[in-house]
């Protein structure tokens, strides 16, 4: 009896060592150059990003990550980065971090630029209503870009010059008119509406000089719009050129250079196939 339970027991143990001996054989090695390629992105979106905006960003990141091998995580209608967020942002390998909303961009700016493993995306979703300056090397900023009001309204301004009209400007310190339509000597037909109490000197301005247009060049909320269309002259409302933005494109461009592993930093203005401009008739 116990020779048969000695050959039972050798036989288990055989049978054992085969199974264990043969294990992995049928699994898969996992390919290293799947690994070395796997790119890992975080996505932050505002909360007032539009439905066509979050609509792409939805449809194009599961796109990234069936087909392109992009690991992804998304936090939507982010007004600040918490405690928590920020110690996850450092700590976790992300590749890329793509950041959309104009506000959300300028608020995370600073943070960014002290993650320097990190490479940063800004995405505009509107115009910029003041010149950022990007300095950090891991951080691209994809805006309308310096010139953009001057490109899109430098001909109609130019012929209202031509033909001698003339114009009372209406802008924020951050946001300069453009020299050629207002220069230096005409600095007094110029209107800073963050300025305490500036209205009223707008006012006195418009009679004196008489102007054909009033310009505004920065956005005024829509009672002072009102009142300056109690002074009688025609207003021209530079401020309300809007973008769309055609996200498609823009995460192309966003996927192509991720997957060149490369980053160029500073401001990347968006190029016409990525916005369509309105304008002001």
């Amino acid at each position: 009896m116990s020779i048969l339970r000695w050959a039972k027991g050798i036989t288990i143990l055989i049978c054992i060592f085969l199974i264990v001996s043969g294990c992995g054989k049928n699994i898969p090695a996992i390919d290293p150059a799947v690994l070395q390629n796997k790119v890992s992105v975080l996505v932050i979106t505002a909360p007032n990003l539009k439905e066509p905006a979050k609509t792409a960003f939805s449809k194009t990141l599961l796109s990234w990550r069936d087909t392109q091998n992009v690991a992804f995580e998304w936090i939507s209608d982010v007004t600040g980065i918490s405690e928590d967020q920020s110690r996850k942002i450092q700590t976790v390998p992300y590749d890329y971090i793509i950041v959309a909303g104009n506000e959300l961009n300028r608020q995370l700016q600073s943070f960014a630029s002290t993650i320097p493993d990190k490479k940063w995306i800004f995405i505009d979703d509107s115009i910029s209503q003041s010149q950022a300056e990007v300095s950090a090397s891991n951080i691209q900023w994809k805006q309308t870009g310096p010139g953009f009001m001057e490109t899109q309204w430098g001909e109609w301004v130019k012929q209202q010059q031509v033909i001698g009209k003339s114009f009372e400007w209406v802008t924020v310190s951050t946001n300069p008119i453009p020299s050629a339509w207002a220069p230096s000597e005409e600095a007094e037909r110029i209107s800073l509406s963050d300025a305490e109490g500036w209205y009223p000197q707008f006012q006195l301005q418009v009679k004196q000089h008489g102007p054909d247009w009033l310009a505004v060049y920065s956005p005024l909320e829509a009672s002072v719009l009102q009142r300056m269309k109690n002074l009688q002259v025609p207003i021209i409302n530079m401020a309300s050129t809007s973008i769309d933005v055609n996200w498609d494109a823009v995460l192309q461009s966003v996927l192509t250079q991720m997957q060149s592993k490369q980053l160029k930093a500073g401001i990347a203005p968006f190029t016409q196939q990525e916005v369509q401009v309105s304008k002001p008739q």
